[in-house]
């Protein structure tokens, strides 16, 4: 939680004091092309519709993307995979599958002086989908079965940022982040408790967060081919039905190919 308040924060530091931005430098710095991601990280689940224990386990996360800059602006789009079949609370395991769908756009909001470089900062909406799906290992049948899946959906409209600061002429920092401000969701609801409570329901960041942040080192490896290694943090956060939280920290390997 207190990870995305730093967010938005620096998003609102960002918007007050950026100057000016030639749009010349959109392609040089974003660069247009195809990437993938590939990365392993830990998982932190807490998801009261199967229990109210918290589970943790390892993760795998793979993203393709694809990215196009244009005078003024920029579009990309990405799409991502995370899986798990190693979440543990004690002896008892799930499964956990979540997909994640992206469009971002990006336009130049200035520059801050960061020691002797500029730091080039970009801003815009982004859109989301979200699905989570998690399949308890759970022993018997009749009511154990209604707790043996969770499920949960999320549309989303929000803002997305990146952060650009080169490093001479192969290397560069970047830090992004995103954070989704209003929507609407699905989620399982409780059956066995004869419960009135609704699939679909608007959802807002006061009634719960998806969000998510990175930060990269750039190599440039020719005109055509880059390298990004880095960290990466996702949550997903819902009071809107029973509360579900889940938090991955994430080491990532990025490989793009300019056209």
């Amino acid at each position: 939680m207190k990870r995305i308040h730093s967010i938005v924060l620096c998003i609102s530091f960002l918007t007050a004091v950026l100057s000016a931005q030639t749009p010349q430098t959109l392609k040089s710095l974003l660069g247009d092309g195809i990437s993938a991601q590939a990365g392993l990280g830990r998982l932190a689940l807490r998801d009261v519709y199967i229990s109210d224990e918290k589970y943790s386990g390892s993760l795998s996360y793979f993203e393709i993307g694809w990215l196009r800059s244009r005078d003024s602006s920029a579009s990309r789009f990405s799409m991502e995979f995370r899986s798990s079949s190693n979440v543990k609370n004690n002896n008892v395991s799930a499964d956990v599958i979540q997909t994640v769908s992206n469009l971002d756009y990006l336009y130049p909001a200035g520059t801050i002086s960061f020691l002797t470089h500029d730091a080039f900062a970009f801003l815009g909406p982004s859109a989301e989908m979200y699905l989570y799906f998690r399949n308890q290992n759970i022993a018997g049948g009749g009511k154990a079965l209604f707790n043996a899946y969770s499920f949960a959906t999320f549309f989303s409209l929000g803002m997305n940022s990146e952060l650009i600061l080169p490093i001479g002429s192969s290397f560069s920092a970047e830090w992004s982040a995103r954070v989704n401000l209003a929507g609407f969701g699905g989620r399982l609801v409780n059956l066995q408790n004869n419960s009135n409570d609704k699939f679909f329901k608007p959802v807002t960041i006061i009634s719960g967060i998806q969000g998510s942040t990175s930060v990269l080192l750039r190599y440039s490896v020719s005109q055509d081919f880059t390298l990004k290694a880095g960290y990466r943090f996702e949550i997903c956060q819902s009071n809107s039905w029973d509360y579900l939280l889940s938090a991955s920290d994430n080491v990532i390997l990025v490989v793009s190919y300019h056209m």
